[in-house]
């Protein structure tokens, strides 16, 4: 892909047209090899317009998550070097983690247009149309032991809430363990799978799924009331590759702080924003219904929870406000 790269740069660089000459020149192949490269962009979606005398001109980009488009507004160093990029796919975390089981390197993202069995935690539906949202999983391969492992769902969380805000000004609010809402409704969320060794950890794979351009009539019914996306709170569309390439710079920023910090300033940095300290919350865990005060979150990733004056240590469940 790196000499078609080159041809789209030196299209958007162009206020006009821009002449096979120049190109082939630029590039040291020939103008036919040029030719090629205009019919290769034209299959991926691209809307190249021809003239002869005057040569090429971009008059249209396809809203797809081209790893070449996310390159774009990815600063990173090691999540997204390598994209691996599929139109439709069962989830990207079964790829992703069929991957990283065949060593591919830390920071390896799978990311699809469109997901056939998507999935939420506790082996729940997530709902894919193509084309609308964000599905992307990542490989990490943190030196870290099993029980630190738990916080790095808190990193998605926090990335997505950073790249909700500046994309659009909004706060997002953030529901343990996993979920990013918006205007309390649910607009993305995370699933962390791992392999794991008795004392360390072979590699996690994050998923997130994100609610970029997804409207109403593209909703199961069972979710219209309870989700929503960027465009549905901000009445705009979102370039895709663009949310995409900020994400995975967001989750970098928090990754970094893992490695360094340590798991409880990640811990620390979700629970100051999400304000859970002193809330008022049910849990369901495994049939069985906790009600009580948050007291903060532990280094593990647990919600503290006091009920009736004693403090109950709840690791998974579902939280109710």
């Amino acid at each position: 892909m790196d000499n078609l790269g080159e041809v789209l740069r030196y299209l958007r660089e162009s206020d006009g047209f821009i002449s096979g000459d120049r190109i082939s020149g630029r590039l040291g192949v020939s103008r036919t090899a040029v030719w090629k490269y205009m019919n290769q962009l034209e299959r991926y979606g691209y809307n190249i317009e021809k003239s002869k005398g005057k040569g090429y001109h971009l008059a249209g980009t396809p809203d797809r998550l081209y790893g070449w488009e996310i390159d774009r507004y990815r600063k990173t160093d090691v999540i997204g070097r390598r994209i691996i990029h599929r139109d439709k796919i069962d989830s990207t975390n079964s790829l992703a983690f069929k991957q990283a089981l065949a060593g591919e390197p830390e920071g390896t993202c799978v990311v699809a247009e469109s997901q056939e069995k998507g999935k939420g935690r506790l082996g729940r539906k997530w709902s894919s149309p193509a084309g609308k949202n964000i599905y992307f999983s990542v490989i990490l391969r943190p030196a870290i032991h099993p029980s630190t492992v738990y916080p790095i769902t808190f990193l998605s969380s926090l990335a997505v809430s950073d790249t909700i805000g500046e994309l659009t000004g909004l706060e997002a609010s953030l529901k343990w363990p996993n979920d990013v809402l918006l205007h309390d409704r649910k607009i993305s969320g995370t699933l962390l799978e791992l392999s794991t060794e008795a004392d360390m950890v072979r590699f996690v794979i994050i998923g997130i799924g994100l609610n970029v351009n997804l409207e109403p009539k593209d909703m199961d019914q069972e979710i219209k009331a309870r989700a929503t996306s960027l465009s549905m709170a901000t009445k705009k569309t979102f370039e895709r590759p663009r949310v995409c390439g900020i994400l995975m710079s967001n989750l970098e920023r928090y990754y970094n702080l893992f490695r360094e910090d340590g798991e409880m300033a990640i811990c620390d940095i979700w629970e100051e924003k999400a304000r859970i300290r002193g809330k008022r919350l049910e849990i369901n865990q495994m049939g069985e219904s906790y009600k009580g005060i948050a007291r903060g979150i532990d280094r593990d990733g647990a919600i503290l929870l006091d009920i009736d004056g004693k403090i109950k240590k709840i690791i998974a469940g579902d939280v109710n406000f």
